[in-house]
C-alpha cells in the first residue's frame, strides 16, 4: 500500500485520519468483530454536482435556524459526542472501533493557503479554529493486514459559530481547489481530486465531497452542522475507481442522534 494511504498507525486518505486495520488499533479501542449491517449498501454513488445556491438543498441558511434547532453556544461534551455516536449494529458489517479523532501532531498543509479551509475541515481538530470536544468510530470492511473499505463516522463540537465558520470557509474554497496538494509534517505530498457531490440537506447544513486521491483509491465524505456541532461521515475505498458517499440513511441515521443529543 503507498505511504500516502498509511501513516504511522493510522490510515490517511482524502487529508483526514481514519482508521486502520483491525492490527493497528490501540490498546483502547473498542473492537467488535461481525456486527450486523444497518444497511445492506454501504455506498452510494450520487452525481457530482456545483455548490448549490444559497436556499437549495444541501446549502443551508448559514446563521438561521436549522432543523436541528440545538444551541450553537452550547458544545456538547465528549461524553454525549461518544454516546451519539452511531453503535456497531448502526453500520455496516466490519470490525467497530471507537476513539477520540486524532489531533494536531500531525499537521496537513495545503500548498495553496486559500485551500488550507478544506484541508482543516477534513482534519478539524489541525486547524485554527478548533472544536471544544470530538469523538469517532469507524468499521473496517475486509480482511488483513489491509481492509477494501472503511466507513467512519466523527463528531465535533465547536463553542459558538465556530461549527459554522468552518464549513462556510471550506465550502467557499473548494470552489476552487478541485485539486489539492497538501504536505504532511514529515514532508511528503499528496495531490487529491475534489469535487462538491448532490446530496439531501440535512441539519442546519450540508457539504458533500467526492475525493479521487492522485494514487489510488477513491472515497467522499458527507458533512452535516447541527448547531455547533460538525458531523462528518466518510467512506474510504482503497482500489475503487470511482468516488461515492456514505450511504444516505447512516448519515441521517447519525445527524438523528446528534440532534436528539443536543436537545438533551
Amino acid at each position: 500500500m503507498r505511504k500516502s494511504l498509511f501513516r504511522s498507525s493510522s490510515l490517511v486518505l482524502i487529508g483526514s485520519v481514519v482508521f486502520a486495520a483491525t492490527a493497528c488499533g490501540s490498546d483502547d479501542d473498542k473492537k467488535t468483530e461481525g456486527k450486523p449491517a444497518a444497511s445492506s449498501t454501504p455506498s452510494t454513488p450520487p452525481a457530482t454536482a456545483p455548490a448549490p445556491a444559497a436556499g437549495a438543498p444541501g446549502a443551508g441558511a448559514p446563521g438561521a435556524p436549522g432543523a436541528s434547532g440545538a444551541p450553537a453556544a452550547t458544545p456538547l461534551t465528549a461524553a454525549q459526542l461518544e454516546k451519539a455516536l452511531l453503535t456497531a449494529a448502526e453500520l455496516p458489517q466490519g470490525t467497530y472501533l471507537t476513539r477520540e479523532p486524532k489531533g494536531a501532531g500531525e499537521r496537513v498543509t495545503a500548498a495553496a493557503p486559500d485551500c488550507q479551509p478544506v484541508t482543516d475541515l477534513l482534519l478539524p481538530r489541525q486547524g485554527a479554529v478548533k472544536p471544544a470536544a470530538a469523538a469517532q468510530a469507524a468499521v473496517t470492511i475486509g480482511g488483513a493486514p489491509t481492509p477494501s473499505a472503511v466507513i467512519t463516522t466523527e463528531l465535533f463540537a465547536f463553542a459558538g459559530t465556530d461549527a459554522e465558520t468552518v464549513l462556510g470557509k471550506a465550502r467557499t474554497a473548494l470552489a476552487k481547489c478541485g485539486s489539492l496538494t497538501t504536505k504532511d509534517s514529515e514532508g511528503e505530498a499528496s495531490t487529491v481530486k475534489h469535487a462538491e457531490a448532490a446530496h439531501p440537506k440535512l441539519g442546519d447544513e450540508t457539504l458533500a465531497i467526492h475525493s479521487t486521491p492522485e494514487d489510488g483509491g477513491s472515497g467522499g465524505q458527507v458533512v452535516v452542522r447541527v448547531g455547533g456541532t460538525l458531523v462528518v461521515v466518510r467512506i474510504v475505498e482503497f482500489t475503487g475507481t470511482t468516488p461515492k458517499l456514505p450511504d444516505t440513511a447512516t448519515v441521517t441515521r447519525q445527524v438523528e442522534k446528534v440532534v436528539a443529543a443536543a436537545k438533551g
